[in-house]
């Protein structure tokens, strides 16, 4: 049932769900403000020189018994399960499917650290929670882990998922076969998919990861937008119109060279979208643009 929930998701789509989940850790905290960072797991790295995908956030947080709960079932979730709060579609569909070797959570909620593995077993073919050796000689489906893995962004509470693709070897920082912007693959996605990110939420993402740690002008750590600040901020006019029951948001761009060279990270040329809850649906661009914009009741333009 899950590898075939999968197959209707797209192929980028679990960096919503992930990037989901951790916009809303982070809101039920006390301060409902942090960061989100897509980035390379420098630890994974260092210690076996593998480039593996991973996203961190200092959100609220889970216990090993809380992961557990959470993400070895299905259908359990921390927050509410409707088609209008999360479409049905979480991480461990769009994201398990694609990641046969493993998705390793770290967690820390009130200072202690724990993990999870949620793999599919070779095996038989079914996704779930390793066992896991613990330093008495037992084994259990979480683990504590030492401070020493934790990322900077948590202090006392936080999440970290680290993708390990279908096989151990898979470098998942790689962009997927037919991703726009190999480069920059996460950001652009992430760009085009929110319109706007909650105030006091940060989410950055990292580019040029190949090159050296000290190369700060090529190995970095860009902000993700969002298409309203990008569109607000490179729009000669714009405006909304009320309708029957929507409201139709239209930007005309600057005759400028950003409509070109700021499309490796964003959607910077003319687009056409479906917006709904700050997240963007069907984006069409060039073209196809016309015809989706009749869609809309836009004729003649």
């Amino acid at each position: 049932m899950l590898d075939r929930l999968g197959m209707d998701c797209g192929p980028l789509q679990f960096l919503r769900e992930l990037t989901q989940n951790a916009i809303e850790a982070i809101r039920r905290t006390s301060r409902k403000t942090g960061e989100i960072i897509w980035d390379a797991d420098w630890v994974t790295f260092d210690l076996e020189n593998k480039f593996k995908l991973c996203v961190t956030d200092n959100g609220d947080g889970m216990t090993g018994e809380d992961m557990v709960k959470y993400i070895n079932h299905l259908s359990a979730s921390g927050g509410v399960q409707s088609h209008r709060e999360n479409y049905g579609v979480g991480a461990k569909i769009a994201a398990a499917t694609r990641n046969h070797a493993g998705l390793i959570y770290l967690s820390w909620k009130s200072g202690q650290g724990s993990m999870v593995h949620l793999w599919r077993d070779p095996s038989n073919g079914q996704y779930g929670l390793q066992q896991l050796a613990r330093p008495d000689g037992t084994y259990g489906h979480w683990a504590f882990v030492e401070n020493d893995v934790k990322p900077e962004t948590i202090q006392s509470h936080g999440t970290r998922v680290v993708l390990f693709g279908n096989r151990a070897e898979d470098d998942t920082m790689k962009a997927p076969e037919g991703a726009p912007s190999p480069s920059r693959w996460v950001t652009r996605y992430l760009n085009t998919r929110y319109y706007r990110f909650p105030a006091g939420i940060v989410v950055k993402a990292r580019e040029g990861w190949e090159y050296d740690r000290n190369d700060k002008d090529r190995n970095l750590l860009r902000t993700i937008i969002g298409q309203e600040k990008y569109l607000q901020s490179h729009a000669q006019s714009s405006g909304q119109i009320e309708l029957t029951d929507a409201i139709a948001h239209w930007w005309i761009l600057k005759d400028e060279g950003a409509l070109s060279q700021n499309s490796g990270f964003i959607a910077s040329s003319g687009h056409c979208a479906a917006l709904w809850k700050d997240e963007l649906y069907e984006m069409t661009s060039g073209r196809t643009t016309t015809a989706s914009l009749q869609l809309f009741g836009v004729v003649f333009g």
